[in-house]
């Protein structure tokens, strides 16, 4: 007796599609994670809301150039004192002799120049959030196969 033969469906495309929009949705998920994680652990004093109020996704996620992966931006927007918050760093003077600025008690210090510690918010959301990644792509992954039987 002889065998009927069994056929494959080909989903390949389907497949494609359905992965490629679930590395663009936990890219998105895990961008929008770091930026809620950097925006609740800071460890600066946020008096004016500005540097907490500029961390954000700059750009979603999407298909890299060329088919290669996906690609998203999250940081900081338009606060120049972000850098020196998150690396640290020595302010100087470009135009005058010395820096002059309030102290909390409401006196005025003059200094030729001011160190500012450390005080990373970014790389520890990155460094707490990335390592998820993989599982929100799988996650995302299984909820669009779910969908589509």
């Amino acid at each position: 007796m002889a065998r009927k033969p069994k056929s494959l469906k080909w989903n390949g495309k389907r497949v494609t599609a359905d992965m490629r929009a679930a590395q663009i949705d936990g890219v998105n998920r895990t961008m929008a994670a770091c930026v809620v994680h950097a925006k609740r652990t800071h460890a600066w004093n946020n008096r004016t809301g500005i540097l907490e109020g500029g961390i954000d996704i700059a750009d979603y996620a999407q298909p890299k150039a060329g088919g290669g992966g996906v690609k998203g931006t999250w940081g900081v927007r338009d606060v120049v004192h972000a850098r020196i918050h998150e690396l640290g760093g020595v302010i100087k003077p470009k135009r005058a002799k010395a820096l002059s600025f309030r102290l909390d008690d409401g006196t005025f210090a003059v200094v030729k120049q001011v160190t500012i510690p450390a005080r990373p918010y970014l790389r520890p959301a990155a460094d707490e959030e990335y390592p998820k990644l993989a599982e929100r792509i799988r996650a995302s992954y299984a909820r669009r196969a779910k969908r589509s039987r």
